[in-house]
């Protein structure tokens, strides 16, 4: 799944502390893909909003880019006693194009019935 976001940006395109600096207020708009589905974790999982946070950014090849980043989510279920936060650690390649970012998520959403048939 890809997400594509305007990104007007005059530094070099090298420059990864700066970058990291003009995509992080960018993020809001990232959060769904950034976070996917947490059902892999707990049906009960909730992203904890505005938790999402810039770890790195590596340059890979021309205008393509690995960015490293960490969120939380927590679970809360009262029947079984449990209250838990998590923090994870995950990473997206992304490419600067034309005056857009072009983030490509992985599609963890979890199947439905009629995928599997």
């Amino acid at each position: 799944m890809r997400k594509t976001i305007p990104f007007l940006y005059a530094g070099n395109e090298q420059d990864l502390i700066q970058l990291k600096e003009n995509i992080q207020p960018l993020i809001p708009q990232l959060e769904e893909g950034l976070t996917g589905s947490l059902l892999w974790y707990s049906q009960n999982a909730q992203y904890v909003p505005e938790s999402v946070k810039i770890i790195s950014i590596e340059y890979l090849a021309e205008s393509r880019y690995k960015m490293t980043y960490s969120f939380r989510w927590n679970v809360f279920n009262a029947c079984l006693d449990i209250d838990a936060d998590q923090t994870i650690t995950e990473t997206v390649n992304f490419k600067w194009y034309s005056g857009h970012l072009i983030f490509d998520f992985i599609d963890n959403q979890q199947a439905t019935t009629a995928d599997e048939l």
